[in-house]
């Protein structure tokens, strides 16, 4: 019964996100929240719950909220490294987080418009400024995604064993160990075979759909468009 809410309540969040009389609020993190929830455990229900008919609606008809949407997904996504995924919420969150985005990347690099939102600087705010009077930008979105997801490929308890068991009191902090120290596999330099987790296994495999989704952008381009034109002259020329 308590999966079967869960699920209600993730498509009554997805029809939030769709609807034109909705008006989203970025700091309401209870609606956030509903998206990245631990109730949320299977890849097949947000396949399913997030269909590709009400994506491209939201691209299309609604891009703000499609923006915020991106925004806030990395933002959670973010936290959860920051915080070394110490916790099964802050696990789960991310796991969600990047299952989200692996499901709507390849709507958003269909449409040229959308091209450049991931590589887009953002203000962070009109009071923060530099000494020069600069404002403060956040880096690209994409920029701090790829940041995020290089860190939690190398996560003790998430992606890798962890060497040192401190007790749940004093996890390791993902910013301050040797990378060295956490090898997926024996090779040069590194000859004992690591512990190797089923749940770190899985973790890691989610983490690399993303990152091939990420790199795969010519694959949901249309073949037609001006900028896939533009590229393949561009590689006559420099052929010649």
């Amino acid at each position: 019964m308590g999966n079967t809410d869960s699920k209600v309540d993730f498509r009554s969040a997805i029809g939030q996100l769709i609807s034109h009389s909705q008006q989203l609020e970025a700091k309401d993190a209870s609606f956030w929240d509903q998206f990245w929830s631990e109730k949320i455990s299977n890849i097949q229900d947000i396949f399913t719950l997030v269909p590709a008919r009400e994506i491209r609606s939201l691209r299309d008809e609604l891009p703000s909220n499609l923006a915020i949407f991106c925004n806030k997904v990395v933002d959670r996504l973010q936290l959860a490294a920051e915080n070394s995924c110490q916790t099964q919420r802050d696990q789960a969150a991310a796991i969600n987080c990047i299952r989200l985005l692996t499901r709507i990347l390849p709507y958003i690099f269909e449409e040229p418009e959308w091209r450049g939102f991931f590589w887009s600087y953002t203000p962070i705010g009109q009071q923060q400024t530099t000494s020069n009077g600069e404002h403060i930008h956040k880096p690209p979105l994409a920029e701090r995604l790829l940041r995020i997801l290089a860190d939690l490929l190398f996560c003790p308890d998430f992606t890798v064993s962890s060497k040192k068991r401190k007790g749940p009191d004093h996890p390791e902090d993902i910013h301050t160990i040797d990378s060295c120290e956490y090898i997926w596999e024996i090779g040069v330099g590194f000859s004992q075979t690591p512990v190797h987790t089923p749940s770190n296994d899985r973790n890691r495999t989610e983490i690399l759909k993303l990152l091939l989704t990420c790199f795969s952008e010519t694959i949901y381009m249309n073949p037609s468009s001006k900028y896939l034109f533009v590229k393949f002259k561009i590689l006559n020329i420099s052929s010649i």
